[in-house]
């Protein structure tokens, strides 16, 4: 799948967000159980698990790479051109969960940017302008 929209956040940016980065350096599952949560409303306690049993054979890469090309459809992103998602999820897991964490941060600020449901601003005259009022109140 190609997509169309830039990644708002680098694979190795993970120093821009201290949070992420500590969390994915060290509790990886963790924070992959997280991002499956955010991006395919599996469970996150289900996810860990499954990265970390499969930690243990070198298989992780899998569910992530899964969940890397779900977030990837979500949001109709372009493969990283160098390696694309298996090599990004074999070679450098952290970073790409980190960036994925950002990434889903990123856009779910942006989204909450456009929310319009607010409180409506009311804005007064300016000064010195006279104000008029209908004549609906006169009998």
């Amino acid at each position: 799948m190609s997509g169309v929209n830039d990644w708002n956040e680098s694979l190795f940016g993970c120093f821009d967000d201290w949070g992420s980065c500590c969390y994915g350096t060290w509790c990886t599952p963790c924070l992959f159980g997280s991002n499956a949560e955010k991006i395919s409303d599996h469970h996150c306690v289900g996810m860990c698990c499954l990265y970390s049993i499969l930690a243990g054979c070198y298989l992780c890469w899998l569910p992530h790479w899964f969940e890397r090309d779900q977030l990837r459809k979500n949001y109709d992103l372009r493969p990283n051109p160098a390696c694309g998602d298996a090599l990004t999820t074999i070679c450098c897991s952290a970073c790409a969960l980190c960036q994925e964490a950002r990434e889903l941060k990123s856009r779910a600020r942006s989204r909450d940017i456009y929310r319009t449901n607010g409180p409506t601003v009311v804005t007064q005259p300016a000064p010195g302008s006279r104000v008029v009022f209908p004549d609906v109140f006169r009998a």
